[in-house]
């Protein structure tokens, strides 16, 4: 029973696959298949042509990072150390718009922040007073105009291990002026 309807699938499958397919090109030079000629100068075609893909160029090797190994002359240097730090929002020149001043701040940290260790904002060449255990830090009431932003990576002890380029944004407060009646 199974071979038999096997073989009926197949039957009625077979005419679908042989049917025509066309191709024609409009006046507007757009160009259009389908299973009647739609226009002038339509051609069967024996072979559809291929389908559109796209190969993304291969990924470069990752190089070995030496560094990264905690070299056995100096054990807690490279074990308390960090490959990067960066200020990755507010982008470099971003505008933002906060009618409260609040500023979303994104670091990028390579390792992670380890335990006992802490991020801190530097705004406008100061340190802000906050100590931060997140990569992600809302700044508030910040005033309106230019600003210089940097984060910097602190250990349990207060000592300073590493810090980010700095880099400028701009905020914008709206702020609304009320009229004087007269």
């Amino acid at each position: 029973m199974h071979k038999w309807l096997s073989l009926l699938i197949l039957l009625l499958a077979f005419p679908l696959s042989a049917a025509e397919i066309y191709k024609w090109v409009d006046e507007k030079g757009n160009v259009h298949y389908g299973d009647a000629p739609g226009g002038a100068g339509a051609k069967p075609l024996t072979r559809l042509p291929g389908l559109s893909t796209y190969r993304p160029p291969a990924l470069p090797k990752l190089e070995e990072r030496k560094s990264a190994a905690p070299s056995a002359a100096e054990p807690s240097q490279a074990s308390a150390g960090y490959r990067m730090v960066k200020v990755v929002s507010p982008e470099p020149q971003a505008t933002i718009r906060s009618a409260p001043g609040e500023v979303p701040v994104f670091v990028a940290l390579d390792p992670v922040l380890r335990e006992g260790h802490y991020l801190q904002v530097i705004l406008d060449g100061k340190p802000l007073p906050q100590k931060h255990a997140s990569t992600v830090i809302q700044l508030s009431n910040v005033d309106r105009g230019e600003h210089r932003i940097a984060v910097a990576v602190y250990d349990a002890d207060g000592k300073l291990l590493k810090q980010s380029e700095s880099h400028v944004f701009y905020l914008h407060r709206t702020i609304v002026k009320r009229h004087k009646s007269p």
